[in-house]
């Protein structure tokens, strides 16, 4: 570090050194001492600007370099993909008609399928209310059947009842209670 910064000041100073030295003016002579001094600050002047931007430049370039074969290869890639693409795209339409028929023949199927399935549904359901009426059916029946003979028995109770108490005399009611005292045994 110390170095450069020596070498930086010895580049900037050395013209100013250099012209302070050339004093007279008009000696009609070429001055090729200063021409050669400035020559060689010229000289240190372009090796110093070489020395200290030669790795910004290298750099730069590389930098450049690498950012071009990065494009290149990315374009190189985009034009793979965009050609398989293409490729895929022509397949798929080449293959349209074909899967277009098995998609149809698959979507019959399918159809066929819940329609078979549906009717299986609608049997069992059918099955299962035919059933739940044939019991229910029967349930009402026997109901209907055990009213009328409760309703029959009463009505023959009553009806027995009313006869017997038209019917009946006081001596065929003695006699009733007497045989219903030795069958009851009291």
């Amino acid at each position: 570090m110390h170095m450069k910064l020596i070498l930086n000041l010895l580049v900037l100073l050395a013209p100013a050194a250099v012209f302070a030295a050339g004093g007279g003016h008009g000696d009609g002579h070429i001055p090729t001492s200063t021409i050669m001094f400035q020559a060689i600050n010229l000289t240190i002047l372009f090796a110093a600007i070489i020395y200290f931007t030669k790795d910004a430049i290298v750099s730069f370039f590389a930098g450049r370099k690498a950012a071009y074969l990065e494009a290149a290869q990315k374009s190189a890639f985009a034009r793979e993909q965009a050609e398989k693409e293409f490729v895929d795209i022509k397949n798929k339409l080449a293959n349209l008609d074909q899967t277009r028929e098995e998609n149809l023949r698959k979507a019959q199927t399918h159809a066929e399928d819940l329609k078979k399935q549906i009717l299986e549904e609608a049997n069992d359901v059918t099955k299962r209310i035919k059933n739940d009426a044939e019991l229910t059916a029967r349930l009402e029946v026997q109901r209907a059947q055990k009213e009328l003979r409760t309703q029959l028995l009463q009505d023959s109770v009553e009806a027995a009842r009313i006869v017997l108490t038209k019917d009946l005399g006081s001596s065929d009611q003695q006699k009733l209670q007497k045989d219903f005292i030795n069958n009851v045994g009291v």
